[in-house]
């Protein structure tokens, strides 16, 4: 069993017990007002035929009855049945880099993570989207397809390190190559986000990006990093980081490299936004993906679950009839149907 609105389940620890205390606070204050204006030797006359044994149980139906009346608001479901989701969106491919460069420490806590917390930020706006990642420094391959379950995603990018491809570099041109393959043959609204510090090590980049533009794919890149750059630093498992030395000796400095990444973005019918603050990926869906045309796709099945409140509402009702029609006097069997007890 499962609940639409868990969080009203919270008030189950709250009102019933408060009705609790309510109750037996004002028996007593009842007994003691009792006992101000009644004489004590005329309260069991007074009080002949009152069942305390149904006060009681009044109260208990009305705790149960506010019980049950959250437990609908909580709308608890029971079963469920298969619903094939339609749904109108892009296909958008999210290429992060994975290069060592990554591991700069110019933008908190690191390029690594920044580019990773901004996917998956772009995951919560594309709610009705196919997304797919690829990973990519030296090499590139397809680590999640196109895909509408959000769990999946999430997991391929958490998953990615600077050792997730060995081979070391930036080809970005692969990377673009390989967001192709990604789509399927007929797709409409192809589009790659793209997010690196721009550091190209092999050739080709913006001729990739012009061949790509000419099959139909808007490339949006994302620039990680500053511009003053980075000494770049390796983490031992032990915690100690020493600094990333070239093939002379020489300490890796790594700069963002806004113009390459911006002429990429041009060349497919795309622009670039650098990655600072919090509304980077809301300023590229508003302003760039949002106002692409979406097309329709069918994708896996998805549960739709069989709402039960109308169970506790029902007994909700009944506490309530049951509490309205119960007395608390005790009927005398020796009176005659109708007839009034004796005042004493």
């Amino acid at each position: 069993m499962t609940f639409a609105n868990p969080l009203v389940l919270w008030l189950l620890l709250v009102f019933p017990p408060a009705m609790v205390v309510f109750f037996w606070w004002a028996w007593r204050k009842n007994q003691s007002l009792m006992a101000q204006f009644i004489q004590t030797r005329l309260l069991p006359t007074l009080t002949v035929g009152l069942s305390p044994l149904r006060r009681k149980l009044r109260f208990g139906c009305l705790v149960g009855a506010a019980a049950c009346l959250l437990l609908a608001l909580a709308r608890p479901q029971w079963g469920f049945d298969w619903e094939e989701a339609k749904l109108r969106g892009l296909d958008i491919v999210v290429a992060i880099d994975t290069s060592k460069s990554m591991l700069a420490e110019d933008v908190n806590p690191s390029r690594l993570a920044r580019a990773k917390l901004a996917a998956l930020e772009l995951m919560q706006r594309a709610k009705s989207d196919r997304l797919g990642v690829v990973a990519f420094a030296g090499s590139a391959f397809l680590q999640c397809p196109l895909t509408i379950d959000d769990t999946a995603f999430r997991q391929s990018v958490d998953s990615l390190t600077v050792n997730t491809i060995p081979e070391g570099g930036t080809a970005l041109a692969e990377a673009i190559q390989t967001a192709l393959t990604a789509f399927k043959e007929g797709d409409n609204h192809k589009v790659l986000v793209l997010i690196s510090d721009g550091e190209d090590h092999d050739s080709g980049a913006l001729e990739a990006a012009q061949k790509a533009g000419q099959e139909g794919l808007r490339i949006y890149t994302i620039g990680v990093g500053t511009a003053a750059g980075e000494v770049l630093r390796l983490k031992a498992p032990d915690g100690h980081s020493d600094f990333l030395l070239d093939d002379e000796g020489h300490a890796v400095k790594s700069h963002l490299n806004e113009d390459l990444l911006r002429q990429i973005a041009s060349a497919a019918q795309g622009f670039y936004l650098p990655l600072r603050g919090a509304l980077t990926m809301d300023t590229l869906y508003e302003q760039g993906l949002s106002k692409l045309p979406k097309s329709e796709h069918q994708e896996k099945l998805i549960k739709r679950y069989h709402e039960r409140y109308h169970w506790p509402l029902a007994l909700a009702i009944g506490l309530l009839i049951a509490e309205a029609l119960l007395p608390e006097r005790k009927r005398d069997p020796k009176l005659p149907p109708g007839a009034l007890a004796p005042t004493p």
